[in-house]
């Protein structure tokens, strides 16, 4: 596997590669990055999200310089003009902006839930 994390829709979370492994999650980031996937596309289950936000906050309190982002945030800046762009993503996941679910306190995106809100 991949990803050094795995989250479940039951909320539990699998370990796959360890910390000090380099991932093939994302290419060209692997070597400086932990990979963590939650498994469904766009839509997620309430204890995924829970699950997510309390592995990142413990990761950030291990890795407090650490940029936290999408792996569509990763993509290449095509047009180099700062910004990348949803037609410059390579990968669409994780299915939400990561920016903006930090911004709102890490908690479940409106339209992001699976089976809800």
């Amino acid at each position: 596997m991949g990803y050094h994390f795995v989250l479940d829709t039951d909320g539990s979370k699998s370990t796959g590669r360890g910390l000090d492994e380099i991932g093939a999650h994302v290419s060209g980031f692997n070597a400086n990055s932990i990979g963590v996937c939650m498994v469904g596309t766009d839509q997620f289950t309430l204890l995924q999200w829970q699950a997510l936000a309390s592995l990142i906050k413990a990761l950030a309190a291990k890795y407090p310089a650490a940029r936290i982002v999408g792996h569509r945030d990763l993509s290449p800046d095509k047009n180099h003009d700062g910004t990348i762009e949803p037609n410059e993503w390579l990968k669409t996941c994780p299915g939400f902006t990561v920016a903006d679910w930090i911004k709102g306190g890490m908690k479940p995106l409106s339209g992001k839930i699976l089976g809800g809100v």
